[in-house]
């Protein structure tokens, strides 16, 4: 059943890779440009970097699809978790994403909202003054 499962997972990773233009896959002159995408002859992930430190970036050292799925196998040995992601490698580069990207966007997105919501409240103050 373990040779099964390995195929399993060998057809859902197939069908579920990124798929990026075939020119960014072929010359070593492109970027990947979506986080946590997994380069296709590597297996390398793509990861964010912090730009206030780029100059220490080693993209030889970012984690590797095996080396995730060998983490995640002995940390399901271990415990269960629902962030298992807490687990591996990728740890410090999601917590930086969240901080450094999700979490500012979200922040300026609830301003847009609460900043649209405030003037069509005063607009419809102002067209039901008697």
């Amino acid at each position: 059943t373990q040779g099964l499962r390995r195929c399993v997972e060998e057809i859902v990773f197939s069908y579920t890779y990124p798929r990026l233009d075939m020119e960014v896959s072929k010359h070593m002159n492109h970027l990947l440009k979506a986080p946590f995408c997994i380069h296709p002859k590597t297996g390398r992930v793509c990861v964010p970097i912090d730009p206030n430190n780029c100059e220490d970036f080693d993209p030889t050292a970012v984690p590797t699809l095996s080396q995730l799925l060998g983490e995640l196998n002995a940390a399901r040995m271990q415990i269960d978790s629902e962030n298992d992601w807490e687990r591996t490698s990728l740890e410090k580069y999601i917590r930086f994403f969240r901080t450094s990207f999700l979490q500012p966007m979200l922040k300026a997105c609830k301003e847009e909202l609460e900043t649209a919501y405030s003037a069509k409240l005063q607009q419809s103050k102002n067209t039901l003054s008697w």
